[in-house]
């Protein structure tokens, strides 16, 4: 049953005739957010949110755990290319038109995944370099659990709202 649910519903779908690559940029930001989603996993489980502790956690990823570096790296670079993508994704739909009735909330949704998107970057940049100077007041502990927890749950509603509108109307004509 999930296995016939996934197909008619994601994998038999066709693809809109003369999309472009621009034209994936939505997509490819999914694509580049669960990149970072599967390479924060793998850091939580081996960074310590400490004063004396973040910083040799983190060298001890890079150089000791298998492949470490390159997940740290992704990690590091993928949150350029995701704002890149959004970005990309927003000034197509403004220019093409296409927030225009009856794609109004995907507008508005798409708006609220960019501006979680900054939100997401902006944490994430408070906390490296946080953990890399070796301040650590209490309220980085706070910055550091809303970025792996409470930016991520609320960033995962908006899709699925996002995504279910997408499918509902389609890009330009129903999916």
């Amino acid at each position: 049953m999930l296995k016939e649910l996934i197909e008619t519903n994601i994998t038999r779908k066709l693809i809109p005739k003369g999309l472009s690559w621009f034209g994936c940029m939505g997509g490819l930001s999914l694509v580049a957010f669960m990149v970072q989603v599967v390479t924060g996993i793998f850091l939580v489980f081996h960074f310590i949110p400490a004063e004396k502790e973040a910083l040799p956690s983190i060298q001890n990823v890079i150089h000791n755990v298998p492949y470490g570096w390159l997940i740290h790296r992704f990690h590091a670079v993928g949150p350029n290319i995701m704002v890149g993508m959004v970005f990309s994704h927003m000034l197509r739909i403004l220019f093409k038109r296409i927030y225009r009735h009856p794609r109004e909330l995907h507008w508005v949704s798409g708006a609220c995944l960019l501006l979680l998107t900054l939100f997401m970057f902006y944490t994430g940049s408070l906390v490296s370099v946080g953990y890399i100077t070796g301040h650590t007041p209490m309220r980085l502990v706070y910055i550091y659990a809303i970025h792996i927890a409470g930016i991520p749950m609320i960033m995962g509603s908006f899709m699925g709202m996002h995504f279910f509108m997408v499918r509902t109307t389609g890009i330009y004509e129903q999916l």
